[in-house]
């Protein structure tokens, strides 16, 4: 019927909603612990992860969900891949032996340097640039990300979910308190996936048997990164 839109049509673009709003809520409540005293007070300390400042974890954090805009603005919006589409957990298993790795830690501590009330800023402009961008963005948009491979913005999106989430916990983690309260549904977006990168990794039997028979486990399946 005209003016009616298709059912598929209607779920896809429910489920883009979901998965922007809980990346915007995650980053929303990033910015709050970043500029929480707690932070502050250890801005130059050693963090939860080895080698990074509480204040260097943080500003990985917040590029990491720049990240977003950065490679919208970077893409053409008719762009399309030469290739398969890249998901979530392929996203993440070309993007562990990346040589961006090694550069992380020196770009974060530099970054860190303004102090924590000019990155907290930062990172209230990131989400408020997300929850203006991502709302205008249609639902079968794409970004280019490792080297230009391509996947659609709401699996990137999904692969945010997983860098602020456990980065929001690492940070919570650093400065001893508890980790903010964000939707049990963007946390059941990163356990999936890391259950996936896991089976892609050591295949569904090794993984099964790590999750739920101990004696059949086979080696270190998780953590997965």
């Amino acid at each position: 019927m005209s003016g009616v839109t298709p059912p598929d049509a209607a779920n896809d673009a429910a489920e883009s909603q979901r998965v922007r709003l809980l990346v915007i809520e995650a980053v929303d409540a990033a910015a709050v612990l970043i500029g929480s005293d707690a932070v502050a007070d250890r801005w130059n300390e050693p963090s939860a992860l080895a080698g990074m400042t509480v204040g260097a974890l943080c500003a990985h954090l917040v590029r990491a969900a720049g990240s977003v805009l950065a490679y919208l603005d970077r893409t053409a919006p008719a762009a399309r891949p030469a290739g398969e589409l890249l998901t979530p957990v392929t996203y993440f298993h070309a993007a562990i032996d990346s040589p961006i790795h090694e550069r992380i830690k020196e770009v974060s501590a530099d970054e860190a340097a303004v102090g924590p009330a000019d990155v907290a800023r930062h990172c209230e402009e990131v989400a408020a640039g997300l929850r203006t961008r991502l709302a205008a963005e249609p639902t079968d948009r794409l970004v280019a990300a490792l080297g230009g491979r391509m996947l659609t913005l709401d699996d990137f999106c999904r692969t945010r979910l997983i860098e602020v989430l456990f980065h929001l916990d690492d940070v919570a983690a650093s400065v001893g308190v508890p980790c903010p309260d964000t939707s049990v549904e963007g946390r059941t977006i990163v356990i999936d996936t890391v259950v996936g990168i896991a089976r892609r990794q050591h295949g569904d039997w090794a993984v099964l048997h790590a999750l739920a028979r101990d004696e059949r486990k086979e080696g270190d399946v998780f953590p997965v990164f």
